[in-house]
């Protein structure tokens, strides 16, 4: 199905209250790439280190730990609350919710030094980290969720990917400040660094008033006629008019009628929920242990303790560069090739990379063609993991669980991502400091774990409306046999109104399996 008519079914309100929301993935994308260059950063050293022998000052490996992976307890709180928030008071309430939060956090962070060297209160600006990780945490659950409830099957794979593309934009804005106050000694360059955050919160703040609930919450709230109001504000006038968001409302409700209010913990690991939350939880593992903490936090660190100090803070840019690119694909591919391709070839080409790196930086050799080569390996990890490893998971977490427990499967499944991002942000500076460049065979070797799971594990989404995906999961899984749903007659009519060529494509295959 060609984009051009898949986008025809994305009116202005949608395409507003898709991308509005995603300054706050920016936010997550800034904060991550930032820190690591203010880790790097003389003037937040002077501040925050230790003064040598040598007079000079330095960050000792344990607070860069501290610094690097206490957040991570924010984002855990953040991720494991937003389930049950997002479903108490919707997605809306829940943005202004964590848009306070980061802007309280930033303000800690700002504070927490004073004007002579040494002066920094590590314990407050750990406190400040962990506040603006809680925010971080109830974004990248509310964002994806919302998304997947409100797009129309064809392109949901297309908006919730694009997250990758918005993060990669904050990283690489991040990157790009860090290099221009890389130099600066003095705390104005780590405090305007950081100060940048309050924008992308006062952004949201600006646009949430001006998109819808989504109508699936509005229904599990038994407010049928404000769900039908929104969907009209998010489908297109022409369907509107021929009284297509009545069908829709109606048909989401009968293929729900048993999981239309959202139900317990428990149920996430009953029935046919437990291989699902189970799915999600592995995904998102994947998503954080093939190596990409290594590049998003240590890039600067490492380049700088391994002979490339000139270029540390400039190869990191064009990292960033790099890695938007190659979202731009994986966000056409993940509707088009779909999410169990893309996954394989990504984590494929991130296992190649990783282990030319580990190899070719064992060598440990003057070479410049060799050392070149280093570089290119860890840039082309990089956009691998960008096509699809890194935001295929949130599309998971958004789409596979029942609509009855969908935020608090992804809720979970993103929590249990950070207690991952903790283990990886705490354990690396050792395992730098010990393997170095051989921490590529560990991560090279992950990867090709998750290329052995996804073929044998996740079965094909692609183009499904989320009702449609209930009907996926009431069959077993065989990789080596064509994929074969049962839905019901309500299933397979919301799928078609919601993807009509889907269905026009499989009638045709089916008459012509009839006629041979």
């Amino acid at each position: 199905m060609a984009y051009k008519s898949r986008f025809a079914a994305m009116s202005p309100m949608l395409a507003f209250s898709c991308f509005c929301l995603l300054v706050g993935d920016m936010l997550f994308g800034y904060d991550t790439a930032s820190f690591g260059g203010v880790l790097a950063n003389p003037g937040f050293v002077n501040k925050f280190g230790e003064q040598t022998a040598t007079g000079a000052w330095k960050i000792s490996s344990l607070n860069t730990s501290l610094l690097s992976s206490l957040a991570f307890i924010g984002k855990f709180l953040g991720c494991l609350f937003a389930g049950t928030i997002i479903e108490r008071v919707g997605h809306r309430i829940t943005f202004y919710i964590l848009a306070g939060i980061s802007m309280l956090g930033i303000v800690i962070e700002m504070t927490s030094a004073g004007t002579s060297p040494g002066s920094g209160r590590i314990p407050q600006f750990i406190v400040g980290r962990i506040i603006v990780y809680v925010a971080v945490g109830l974004v990248e659950v509310c964002v994806t969720t919302y998304q997947a409830e409100i797009v129309p099957a064809p392109l949901r794979g297309f908006v919730v990917v694009s997250l990758q593309l918005f993060l990669n934009a904050g990283s690489l804005m991040a990157t790009g400040v860090n290099k221009a106050f890389s130099t600066r000694t003095d705390s104005s360059g780590w405090l305007t660094v950081t100060g940048i955050q309050f924008l992308f919160s006062i952004l949201l703040v600006a646009f949430v008033p001006f998109i819808p609930n989504s109508p699936r919450w509005l229904l599990s709230k038994d407010r049928d006629e404000e769900a039908l109001a929104a969907m009209r504000k998010l489908r297109t006038s022409e369907e509107v008019a021929n009284g297509q968001c009545e069908q829709e409302i109606a048909l989401i409700r009968e293929t729900l009628a048993i999981h239309l209010h959202k139900a317990p913990w428990s149920d996430l690991f009953k029935g046919t929920n437990r291989r699902r939350t189970m799915i999600v939880l592995i995904s998102f593992t994947f998503q954080q242990i093939t190596g990409q903490a290594f590049v998003s936090t240590y890039q600067t660190v490492f380049y700088k303790s391994n002979g490339y100090a000139d270029q540390a803070f400039l190869y990191p840019v064009i990292n960033g560069v790099l890695q938007l690119f190659a979202v731009i694909p994986g966000m056409f591919l993940v509707d088009n090739l779909g999410r169990r391709p893309l996954l394989l070839l990504s984590c494929s080409f991130q296992g190649l990379f990783m282990f030319l790196l580990a190899g070719l930086g064992g060598m440990h050799s003057t070479n410049t063609s060799i050392r070149n080569a280093v570089v290119a390996s860890f840039m082309l990890f990089s956009m691998s993991y960008s096509l699809g490893g890194a935001s295929t998971p949130y599309l998971i977490g958004a789409e596979v669980p029942n609509a009855s427990v969908r935020e608090k499967t992804d809720s979970i499944g993103a929590a249990f991502n950070v207690v991952w991002a903790f283990a990886t942000n705490f354990a690396l500076p050792y395992m730098i400091a010990a393997l170095n460049f051989k921490v590529g065979y560990i991560f090279g070797g992950i990867s090709v774990l998750g290329v052995l799971y996804f073929f044998f594990y996740l079965p094909e989404t692609k183009g499904k409306v989320l009702e449609e995906i209930d009907a996926i999961f009431e069959q077993k899984f065989n990789p080596f046999k064509p994929q074969k749903i049962y839905e019901t007659a309500a299933q397979r009519a919301l799928g078609e109104l919601e993807n009509p060529h889907a269905f026009e494509m499989s009638d045709k295959k089916l008459e012509e399996e009839r006629i041979d």
